[in-house]
């Protein structure tokens, strides 16, 4: 594993978890999120044509060369924290963003370190990577829902981070593939077997 994709990992987490805090302990809305959205829009854009000093900095060490849209994943990441809390109840769309924050990570870590198996929905990645995303995202989830929530939302959202979806030729990203998986797959369970 090369040290910039450690590096990404790394910082999914723990801006992940500064996230996770904040919502929780109610320091972010969703209209503070919805307006940071729209700003780390503007400065992609903007760092287009524009080297912008920080946002340069945090670009050419973490952002990965083929991205078309700089910052792409964090733009996606927000967009899936927001959807997630707009759309689902409370404890359910937290349980879908800690999945977010640990499930990929775990799934690349073990993956590139320890994986053998070819995964059958997408030969790039390991069988024993996605099984330990799911079980990580089935037990953090577990804080917040029960595990008859968890663990089908972590194993849905984890066969979902291996399907490439596209709408209008734009590749959706697994950060908001990820919690809107497991948000609505927790749903779903409670409205009709709970």
């Amino acid at each position: 594993m090369d040290n910039q994709e450690l590096g990404r990992k790394i910082l999914h987490i723990l801006i992940g978890i500064v996230f996770l805090f904040l919502i929780m302990f109610n320091f972010i809305s969703i209209l503070h999120l919805f307006f940071l959205l729209i700003l780390a829009g503007f400065l992609s854009l903007l760092s287009l044509k524009y080297k912008l000093p920080i946002i340069n900095f945090l670009l050419e060490r973490f952002e990965r060369k083929d991205e078309d849209l700089p910052g792409r994943a964090f733009l996606f990441f927000l967009a899936g924290i927001l959807l997630t809390l707009k759309l689902f109840p409370r404890d359910i769309a937290l349980a879908s963003i800690i999945i977010l924050i640990f499930a990929d990570p775990t799934s690349h870590f073990i993956g590139k370190t320890l994986g053998k198996t070819k995964f059958f929905l997408d030969k790039r990645k390991n069988m024993e990577g996605h099984l330990a995303g799911f079980v990580t995202g089935s037990l953090l989830a577990m804080f917040f829902v029960s595990p008859l929530l968890a663990i089908p939302g972590s194993l849905i959202a984890m066969l979902f981070e291996s399907v490439i979806i596209e709408i209008q030729k734009i590749q959706l990203d697994d950060n908001l593939i990820i919690p809107l998986a497991a948000g609505t797959t927790m749903l779903l369970i409670v409205k009709f077997l709970v």
